[in-house]
Parts: structure tokens; sequence; C-alpha cells
């Protein structure tokens, strides 16, 4: 990737949820680890330690373009940590899921920063990125779990990429057995066409869910994707992008899934948890595949 497509994609991957000031994040500290309760409860420096759920896949690639993809589907048991410092940023961050770890540290030469609601980071080629919705941005205000995308190797020739959904699982026996409520939130993802050309997608996630029926209407809108590697990269909107299915879970078990399906009939599955003491929030990752190249991967967050 050259120098020029390289700063114009920082500057609209930052843009993946909302816009903001720039924070980069710096220092090192001795480190003290725990378990995740909520993001209101770190104190820092301290490393978080996550349990989550994720999908991604492997990729190689003409340039930047496409030509074989593997798809490795769900992984229920991804885990994630993040170092925080003592001027509350962020200096490393590690993800582990069914295709290996992918880090991002700020002493090995990466950047990490914040930019309004997104966290992002890079490697100095730029062959490796990240974004994740800000749970402590007023704009997302979550306490309870995070989501993210990623993908490395991009213009190498090779890659993984996929998304990852994290937080407090909710105990399954304190998920409401009945009333009704609506979850709101973001998704972000990555997106090739049958031809394999890449983009990164962002929209907005509403689950309508039926506590006593046991199912989750999940419904997107506002969607949009941009290609980050044209010399003027712009998020277009697409409707045939919004993605559309019904979840449903068994009793005091929590993990739902069910089919979704786009505006270009194409379709796949989405996966999730409830997140918090109570099911205040939830989270999940999502796979569309198609014909040929064709495939939208990645993951969400909303609450009540």
């Amino acid at each position: 990737m050259n120098n020029r497509n390289f700063l114009y994609l920082l500057s609209f991957l930052s843009t993946l949820l909302l816009s903001g000031c720039l924070g980069l994040g710096g220092g090192t500290s001795s480190i003290t680890k725990t378990v995740f309760a909520d993001w209101s409860s770190i104190t820092k420096t301290i490393q978080v330690d996550l349990e989550g759920i994720s999908t991604d896949v492997s990729y190689t690639a003409n340039d930047y373009n496409i030509a074989t993809l593997t798809n490795k589907g769900t992984d229920l048991t991804t885990t994630a940590s993040v170092k925080y410092e003592t001027n509350n940023t962020i200096s490393k961050i590690s993800v582990t899921t069914q295709n290996g770890t992918v880090t991002f540290d700020q002493d090995n030469g990466d950047t990490i920063g914040t930019t309004g609601a997104t966290i992002y980071g890079y490697n100095e080629s730029g062959s490796d990125f990240f974004l994740a919705a800000d749970p402590l941005n007023s704009s997302v205000n979550w306490n309870y779990q995070t989501f993210g995308i990623w993908e490395t190797g991009r213009g190498t020739g090779l890659g993984t990429a996929g998304g990852i959904s994290v937080g407090t699982i909710t105990t399954g026996s304190n998920i409401p057995a009945s009333g009704t409520a609506t979850y709101t939130g973001y998704y972000g993802g990555a997106f090739s066409d049958r031809d394999g050309d890449d983009f990164l997608t962002r929209g907005t996630v509403s689950v309508s869910t039926d506590f006593g029926e046991r199912t989750l209407g999940f419904q997107t809108t506002g969607d949009e994707f941009v290609s980050p590697v044209t010399s003027t990269p712009s998020w277009t909107g697409d409707t045939n992008q919004a993605m559309s299915g019904t979840l449903t879970y068994t009793p005091a078990n929590n993990s739902f899934t069910g089919d979704v399906t786009d505006g270009y009939n194409n379709s796949g599955a989405a996966t999730g948890r409830f997140y918090g003491p109570n099911a205040e929030e939830l989270g999940g990752v999502f796979n569309i595949t198609g014909s040929a190249l064709y495939l939208h991967a990645g993951a969400f967050g909303a609450k009540k």
C-alpha cells in the first residue's frame, strides 16, 4: 500500500462509528492482570482479560484483490486482552481465535489510539489493522461488552480477517424469562464481492427480543461500505447490504444463533450472547456467504 492510500485508509477507518478528537496511547509500566467485569470499574495500569465469540477467514490475494478465501466459521472460545496505562490510554491489544493470535503492541512499534467512538491500531507497514467500538465513549456508553474487526496481511498476498464480540457473559439463569426489550447499537465488518474486491462495512443494529419466546429479531439499517485502497475513498449507502433474521436460544442457555440474509439473497448465520449481570447488553458476530468470493463477516454490539 502506498503512503497516500494508507493515510486515506486511516482517515476513513477512524470514522467507523463516529468522528471525534484524536488521542494516542503511550508509555509502559508495571502491569496487573484481571478478568473483565465491567468497563466502569477498570483501574489503571492493568491488563484486562476478556472472553467472547469470533468469526474469521484466511485469504490469499493478488495485490489487493482477494484470490481465495477459507472461511473458519464461528469460534465460541475466543479470548482477548487489553492493556491500559495510567493516562487511560491503551498500549496493547491481543485477540486469540481459531486462526491464531493477532497482537498490536506499542512496544513493538505499532500505533494504537482513539478517535470519537472508535479504538484503532495498525502496524508500521500498514498491512495489519484493527478497529473496535470504544465502550467508554459517551456516544456508545456500553459497560459490559464491545466488538471489533481486524485484518492482517493487507497488500502482502495472504492474511486473516475477522470480527470479535467480548464482554461479561450473563449467567443463563439471569436472562429474563418473560417480557420484551429492544437493543440498539452498531456493527462493523469486512466484505468481499464475487470478484474478490475488498471493502469495509458499517451500520446500526436493532435487536427486538422476546424473552418469553426466546427469540431475537436481528435487523441492520444505515448500511454503508467503503473501499479503503482507492485514492479518495468515501462511504456509500447500500440498502441491499442490510441484514435481517431471527435468532433463538434455549432456556437458561446464553448463546443465541440463527439464519440471517441480506438483500442480495445471500445467507449465513449470526451468533451472540447477552452481556451484563441481567442481560443489559448483547453482542455477537455474523458471517454471510454467497457464490464465488462473496463474503460479509463482522461483529456487533448493542444495549437496551
